[in-house]
């Protein structure tokens, strides 16, 4: 397995893993491990079935089933289906294309996330990130106190910590229950301590005056939002781009909606929860 810095504050490329087969806990821990030192990976030049994708996720964690079944693989329920069709509803459109942490709405976040490619136009869908844990060591000493032991307050029907440019899809709302998380997580394998939850869902804070709430949240979100602490990247066909939910945020790019050849757009995304088997000696933070 190759390492390669990717140009920007953080993320990296890894190449000479094979997929096709079942990893070793050495290669497991190798390529996690990577994860958790870069924040965000790119794997480029893999084919694999569904089977082979679904495997290697599945070395991450606990796969999440998406709540919203018509978007699940037939086969493999953890895989959502990811296209550019035309026929996609105006509310469901680029409700990714907003600053979020995977699955804040539910009681047990996802950990990590993974994008493999399939098809993909010649230009745009890049994903953004921003890192939250070098953002976190970054604030004022007195910030940090002050945000320690908060607990923000998650709601699936929309978050109210919206900047300038931000789409959440309309066709998502459910009725799961309102949810609560640390303003401030600890990483379960490293340790290290990050913003958590700040934006996508986030709806309040408990204890706060909801106007007081909000305003903390946007302070905190544009601070997380300084060039310093972004990157982004653009995942080519038959990469996978896997980013660590509990160090960073992150958002979609427009996407064109087409069937042409050439600007189809196919995309099977995993998420997981809990931690790696290879890292389950280590005491998972909250």
């Amino acid at each position: 397995m190759i390492e390669t810095r990717l140009v920007g504050p953080f993320g990296a490329t890894i190449t000479d893993l094979d997929l096709t087969g079942e990893l070793s806990d050495d290669a497991v821990r190798a390529v996690t491990d990577a994860l958790y030192r870069n924040r965000v990976l790119l794997l480029p030049g893999h084919q694999l079935s569904r089977e082979q994708y679904a495997r290697f996720g599945g070395a991450w964690g606990t796969p999440i089933s998406f709540f919203v079944p018509r978007h699940r693989d037939n086969d493999y329920p953890e895989i959502i289906r990811i296209t550019n069709s035309p026929a996609t509803s105006p509310e469901s459109r680029d409700g990714a294309m907003h600053w979020h942490s995977d699955s804040s709405y539910e009681a047990v976040p996802a950990a990590v996330t993974m994008l493999y490619t399939r098809e993909m136009p010649a230009s745009g869908n890049s994903t953004r990130f921003a890192d939250t844990a070098a953002a976190y060591e970054a604030l004022p000493e007195a910030m940090r106190r002050r945000v320690d032991d908060l607990v923000v307050l998650h709601d699936p029907r929309g978050g109210k910590v919206t900047t300038a440019g931000e789409v959440r899809g309309r066709g998502s709302t459910t009725d799961l229950p309102v949810v609560t998380h640390p303003l401030v997580a600890v990483h379960p394998v490293t340790g290290r301590r990050s913003l958590f939850g700040f934006s996508g869902t986030a709806a309040g804070i408990v204890g706060m005056a909801e106007a007081d709430a909000i305003e903390l949240l946007l302070e905190l979100k544009r601070f997380v939002l300084r060039p310093r602490f972004q990157q982004e990247v653009r995942a080519e066909v038959d990469s996978i781009l896997i980013w660590d939910n509990w160090s960073v945020v992150h958002s979609a790019t427009p996407t064109v909606y087409s069937d042409r050849d050439g600007e189809r757009r196919l995309v099977y995304r995993i998420s997981t929860r809990g931690i790696p088997g290879v890292h389950a000696s280590v005491s998972p933070g909250p």
